[in-house]
């Protein structure tokens, strides 16, 4: 159990600097084209944080559900584990990227006082309710490398992530704006899909179809024993 806290807290650290990095990228670069566009855009990352939360609850479950199947190198509850919580991950980022293309804007208008801020986040909200569908695959993924330990492959992912985001940016911020702001931000969540998704066979195929092994016979169990008795 030391041995796993040790392992969760250093790689929850490097998520969380990754993580940091991305999202300061994704402020600072909305704060380069104005206040306006800063304010906008802060404003529907709030959007994102709770479908994030919501969204991490299926992750979290499958930390658990992979963690177990992993352990027990069963590759037929590891799929099953993976595609059951990514089937009701999916159908909910649906449901919230609904929910925040067509209510989105009133709850905008509602809370938002600053005109140029709430212009801002309403004319940019269609890319914030695209986040919830294009990145839930990102946190299922993250949940079943996290649940089978595989802390070297979410490092490297992290590693490739985070500078190929980057680059990225500043190459959309530059052509189109703050769309392209919002086009990068999106495009780093596919990128994350494919870093991670790299990891997957290998997963897989450290399982075996059937974990079961078959039970040994009484007489090859204790072939010892006969010979035994019968010297005595």
């Amino acid at each position: 159990k030391n041995e796993f806290k040790h392992w969760a807290t250093a790689h929850c650290r490097r998520f969380f600097w990754a993580g940091a990095a991305v999202h300061h990228g994704f402020v600072r670069s909305g704060a380069q084209l104005g206040t306006a566009e800063l304010a906008g855009n802060e404003v529907l990352l709030q959007f994102i944080t709770v479908s994030a939360f919501i969204l991490d609850g299926f992750a979290f479950v499958a930390e658990k559900e992979v963690g177990e199947a992993y352990g027990s190198r069963n590759r037929a509850r590891l799929i099953r584990a993976m595609r059951v919580t990514s089937v009701l991950a999916f159908a909910c980022s649906v449901a919230i990227s609904a929910l925040y293309l067509f209510g989105g804007g009133a709850v905008i208008q509602a809370f938002i006082a600053d005109p140029e801020a709430r212009a801002i986040a309403l004319a940019y909200l269609p890319y914030c309710a695209a986040v919830p569908l294009i990145g839930v695959a990102a946190f299922q993924l993250d949940g079943f490398l996290i649940g089978a330990t595989q802390g070297k492959a979410l490092r490297t992912a992290a590693l490739i992530v985070t500078p190929l985001y980057v680059g990225f940016d500043i190459l959309m911020r530059t052509e189109f704006g703050n769309h392209g702001v919002w086009i990068a931000f999106l495009g780093m969540y596919v990128i994350r899909v494919v870093a991670h998704g790299y990891f997957i066979p290998p997963l897989l195929s450290a399982t075996t179809e059937d974990p079961r092994q078959p039970h040994p016979q009484p007489s090859e169990s204790h072939p010892a024993t006969d010979a035994d008795a019968s010297q005595n």
